[in-house]
């Protein structure tokens, strides 16, 4: 069923889906992990912890951007984090812009998906 809803979200996105769907699978790779499809694609063990959606999508940027949040327990600044945000005492969320394929098996976005999914498990 929710694989029907990532169909849909990225229908005419041909580009975006390819970069969500490398995402996706080092989000997978990393242990159990449900996902639920609605306004953004999100991910949770025991809690969740990585939300994907589609940014900026205009007649000029008929994809859109693809953009990732992840969950941590304490800041990670530089590269490829674009924003850090303090959610709560020990909560930040890791805003991650990815634009190409290349971007999105960066083994620094890789390394933080696995340690989000361990906050989250």
């Amino acid at each position: 069923m929710a694989d029907d809803g990532v169909r849909e979200y990225f229908a005419g996105k041909p580009r975006s889906y390819e970069i969500f769907s490398v995402l996706r699978a080092l989000i997978e790779e990393q242990g159990d992990c449900a996902m639920s499809v609605g306004a953004q694609i999100s991910f949770g063990a025991r809690r969740k912890f990585a939300w994907i959606w589609l940014y900026n999508i205009t007649g000029a940027n008929p994809q859109g951007t693809v953009q990732i949040m992840l969950a941590l327990g304490e800041p990670h600044e530089g590269p490829p984090v674009y924003r850090v945000t303090p959610i709560g005492k020990s909560r930040w969320n890791h805003l991650v812009v990815v634009h190409t394929l290349d971007e999105a098996r960066d083994p620094r976005l890789a390394a933080l998906i696995g340690a989000a999914h361990r906050y989250g498990s």
